[in-house]
């Protein structure tokens, strides 16, 4: 079946995307620490871990997360192309 936005679509929000729906994997949990920042306790995620055992890394700063797959657990579908064909689908409905 061919990716397309609809078929990887979330929510009716109009942009959001399931990441289960993506990579055609469960997420099994979600790891991070606990740090204090800003005066509050903060749950840092650090990986996603699927079903599978394969991980996924989390990295950005505190405002913009963003998902890696690593070499040894790349994810199906989370390859440049796609998520930029993706995000051009998403990007000529809003033209």
């Amino acid at each position: 079946m061919a990716i397309t936005f609809e078929t990887v679509r979330a929510d009716d929000t109009g942009y959001r995307i399931s990441l289960s729906k993506l990579i055609g994997k469960e997420v099994q949990d979600i790891v991070g620490y606990l740090s204090q920042e800003f005066g509050e306790v903060l749950f840092k995620l650090t990986k996603v871990v699927l079903a599978d055992g394969s991980e996924m890394g989390v990295e950005g700063e505190h405002d913009f997360p963003y998902l890696v797959s690593y070499g040894k657990d790349s994810q199906p579908n989370f390859d440049d192309e796609t998520l930029e064909a993706l995000r051009e689908e998403v990007d000529s409905r809003y033209e």
